[in-house]
């Protein structure tokens, strides 16, 4: 991959660091937590209901409490990114995330299992969301959206990897084995953030300030109405693709009859698409807008909810069918992620720590809530996972066109739109 320099104007100008591929792997990883603390642990789902002597549902809240504590690591990491600098937090994340996969392996009832996975998720919040504030300053404009999809696609390959390995860590060991590689990821995060990510924002662009200026900035990010509505838009999108994580390896083990293997081959293939798929988003970005891109996305997602909801209200669950209605899903995540991160926190470049926070939140607790919401039918209904689906797909298209949409009109989307650099605090 080639050096690109960042660009020179934007919020952030005085920070001027080289996007090389060492730094985008570096951040891939930071932001490679959840799909390796969901995905590579997910096949191991039915062994943990067992062997704890617990429900689906309550492992269902294993993730819950992950994404919790994701949520929080990150409301908290990224105003002190702002106040502190960006390096520091991100090691500081890697060395929690670290400790709690470790606590997680070691946990001897369900009830630890789900104290530890939030120190996990703490950890892993706060080095995700330093990282995504590293991306915020050293790229802008279409850029941004360009190197947040190029992201996407690198972080894709966690979701194609980590079911693999979860399921052949399974084959060796049980689901205890699967958090001690999970602590050894943490270790990863932590020596690729110290070697390859510097500190990107500079003493002079830091905000003073303790607690209160943190709650500050955190309020002024959510006024800001296009931030609002990309953001609820891609966290509510997000929603709706849990409900496939959570719940896809008890409808295609348990009620189609998959094996582990099968099932992780297929979820990796999934992740493949989408990896190819976000870089063709990258590519396509400067021939169409972001928000073109992001809106055939929606559209994607909302056929592929379609699709599912016939097959399981109407035709039983066929495999087929249930299948393809996956593979859509995914895929139309490729569109709507990168560019509808990159559309909201254009408008808060002034506050990117407060910005990506803010963000990661939302995301963190619209998928902690799809997790159980989901997952409720266990391996006997997938009619819980379908109605979760639909109201992402619903609740986003809401914020879209409410929030999202007005504010691009306002702007002037149709002549040039997003892609012009708006004013530090865009409109409120």
């Amino acid at each position: 991959m080639t050096t690109t320099p960042a660009d020179a104007h934007g919020a952030n100008s005085g920070s001027v660091v080289p996007i090389t591929a060492g730094l985008l792997i570096a951040l891939a990883v930071q932001n490679a937590v959840p799909p390796f603390a969901t995905d590579m642990y997910s096949p191991a789902f039915p062994q943990v209901t067992a062997d704890l002597d617990t429900t689906a549902a309550l492992v269902g809240m294993t993730l819950t409490t992950f994404f919790l504590g994701f949520g929080a690591g990150q409301l908290v990491g990224g105003p002190i990114s702002d106040q502190r600098g960006r390096r520091g937090p991100m090691l500081v994340g890697g060395v929690i995330c670290t400790l709690g996969g470790i606590a997680c392996a070691l946990a001897p009832n369900i009830w630890l299992l789900v104290a530890t996975r939030l120190l996990q998720g703490i950890g892993g919040g706060v080095a995700s969301v330093s990282a995504r504030a590293v991306l915020i300053d050293v790229a802008k404009g279409d850029a941004l959206a360009r190197w947040m999809s190029v992201m996407v696609a690198i972080g894709g390959i966690a979701p194609m990897v980590a079911p693999v390995l979860g399921a052949g860590v399974l084959m060796v060991g049980d689901w205890r084995t699967v958090f001690w590689v999970l602590a050894g990821f943490g270790v990863v995060m932590l020596l690729s953030a110290f070697a390859f990510v510097p500190e990107t924002l500079p003493p002079e662009q830091r905000h003073s300030g303790g607690l209160r200026q943190s709650v500050r900035g955190i309020v002024e990010v959510v006024r800001i109405r296009p931030y609002l509505g990309f953001m609820l838009t891609q966290a509510l999108g997000m929603f709706a693709m849990l409900a496939y994580i959570a719940a896809s390896s008890f409808v295609l083990q348990e009620m189609k009859g998959l094996t582990a293997m099968q099932f992780a081959l297929f979820f990796g293939g999934n992740a493949l698409l989408q990896v190819l798929l976000s870089l063709l988003n990258a590519r396509m970005i400067g021939r169409f807008r972001p928000e073109r891109l992001m809106l055939a996305g929606m559209v994607a997602t909302a056929v592929a909810v379609a699709v599912l909801a016939v097959g399981v209200f109407g035709l039983g669950t066929p495999l087929l069918l249930t299948c393809v209605g996956f593979v859509m899903l995914v895929g139309a995540q490729a569109f709507i992620t990168g560019n509808a991160g990159a559309l909201a926190v254009r408008n808060a470049l002034h506050l990117a720590g407060a910005a990506s926070a803010v963000q990661g939140v939302a995301t963190a607790l619209a998928m902690g809530l799809g997790a159980p919401l989901a997952s409720a039918g266990g391996g006997t209904s997938a009619v819980p996972m379908v109605l979760v689906m639909l109201f992402g797909v619903f609740a986003s298209w809401i914020c879209y066109l409410t929030l999202a949409r007005p504010s691009l009109r306002a702007q002037g989307s149709t002549e040039g739109g997003p892609s012009e650099e708006p004013s530090p605090g865009g409109p409120s």
